[in-house]
């Protein structure tokens, strides 16, 4: 008897939903791609890589950056990622959820180490010298510092000596998300806010 060969495999069938969402990703991604894209062939440096992915609200471990996904997506050969290695990379990354910011909680849990005495703020120099330290995963570098800083500080009463981060996390997540949304509504070609 003859052996009948298997049927062809089906293409399992394609959610509208998740199409219009992988698209929309797509869109997101390459639009903040090209941002850093300075002459237009489709390819960025290493070092904005990490910019680009906070920017689309991932947010690895700089030593993770650097250790593991560059090597995965870096062209050793012209020190430059392609957009092609980028997109693969963020849509697994953005999809799996990977590298989303840590929640409120944690942060604040982070925030109350740092006040043992539970006073509901840290003083900026104390700050500064934490997140400046040698000892911390990735310190930030002057410019971040002020950022930082700039960011955090209380704009209501004018208090720049203390960082009240409560208000800090509250002030940070609501950015955060604001940010995100406004991305995914331009991709979708939606009003402008």
């Amino acid at each position: 008897t003859a052996r009948v060969p298997p049927a062809p495999a089906m293409a399992a069938p394609v959610n509208p939903e998740s199409e219009q969402r992988l698209q929309t990703l797509r869109h997101v991604i390459k639009e903040a791609f090209s941002f850093f894209d300075k002459v237009g062939n489709q390819t960025v440096f290493p070092e904005d890589v990490g910019i680009i992915m906070r920017y689309l609200g991932q947010f690895p471990q700089q030593t993770e950056l650097v250790d593991v996904i560059l090597p995965q997506i870096q062209n050793d050969d012209e020190n430059v990622v392609t957009f092609q290695a980028f997109e693969e990379l963020m849509l697994r990354c953005m999809l799996d959820h990977k590298y989303d910011p840590d929640d409120a909680e944690t942060l604040l849990a982070a925030f109350h180490v740092l006040d043992p005495d539970d006073k509901g703020w840290i003083d900026t120099i104390q700050m500064r010298d934490y997140l400046s330290s040698g000892s911390g995963v990735g310190a930030f570098t002057e410019k971040e510092m002020n950022e930082f800083l700039e960011f955090a500080k209380d704009k209501e009463s004018g208090d720049s000596s203390k960082i009240y981060y409560e208000d800090y996390v509250a002030k940070l997540y609501g950015t955060v998300e604001k940010h995100i949304e406004q991305l995914y509504q331009d991709a979708r070609g939606g009003p402008k806010r």
